[in-house]
């Protein structure tokens, strides 16, 4: 049974911002989770295709990726950085990666996805537009709990571009989602890291001491402390390979 009680696809961001204002109201991207069968709760579905947000663009240092662009759009273009265009292969399936975007990727914040943890560490901002106007924020902020999507619709993500990155994963095979994955990148004499697998959302971590403040929950995949172990291993590795510690 459609979870769709209303359909709606405005032409202007404006009249998006004003329908996703109605209580029930919900925002479709690509539509990879919100027409998924194990949510059954009943939405009014806002399509954001009409509002374009599809362009790659590079200015200076820093690329940036409409709202809209799907992954499959960041695994061809070139001028995406390279860790971040493996990890849009690895997020999803071919046959999804046509349809998920940049936008709902951020939006969902999955703790597991090596692709926000890419966008991490290459400084990502996000754009957004809200009844208060338009702004921008560091995606750290944006996935937090309370971060600045709340009530406001995401149309770009922009990054840096330029550095030497790393990535290392243990999952139970090849194939499968990381339990933890450790993510490194170095430019200018910084290195940065971000994690998967060890919070509620991809997080930074200094690469001295990555492990600090985390608490990740336990499953069947891995417990707790295993989580930790893997994260210590797994930044010293992706350090090592990008020439030792910072």
């Amino acid at each position: 049974m459609s979870r769709a009680t209303s359909y709606h696809r405005p032409g202007t961001v404006e009249q998006a911002l004003a329908l996703l204002a109605v209580e029930g109201n919900v925002a479709l991207a690509g539509g990879t989770l919100l027409n998924a069968d194990d949510d059954p709760t009943p939405v009014g579905m806002v399509d954001l295709q009409g509002l374009g947000m599809t362009a790659i663009s590079v200015a200076d240092d820093r690329i940036e990726l409409g709202a809209m662009v799907t992954l499959q759009d960041l695994r061809q273009d070139g001028s995406v950085p390279p860790v971040v265009s493996d990890a849009a292969r690895a997020e999803l399936p071919s046959t999804l990666r046509t349809l998920a975007t940049v936008g709902g990727t951020v939006a969902v914040g999955d703790p597991d996805s090596v692709l926000l943890a890419a966008l991490l560490v290459h400084n990502a901002e996000i754009h957004v537009a809200g009844p208060d106007g338009t702004g921008g924020a560091p995606l750290a902020n944006a996935l937090s709990a309370n971060g600045p999507c709340e009530g406001r619709l995401i149309t770009a993500v922009s990054l840096s571009i330029g550095g030497t990155t790393a990535h290392e994963a243990a999952g139970r095979t090849p194939s499968d989602t990381p339990i933890v994955s450790a993510t490194a990148r170095r430019t200018g004499g910084l290195t940065t890291v971000a994690l998967t697998g060890v919070a509620s959302t991809p997080v930074l971590v200094d690469p001295a001491d990555p492990t600090s403040g985390l608490e990740p929950t336990g499953d069947f995949r891995g417990s707790t402390d295993y989580r930790l172990h893997l994260t210590s291993v797994l930044t010293d590795r992706a350090l090592a390979s990008l020439g030792g510690a910072s």
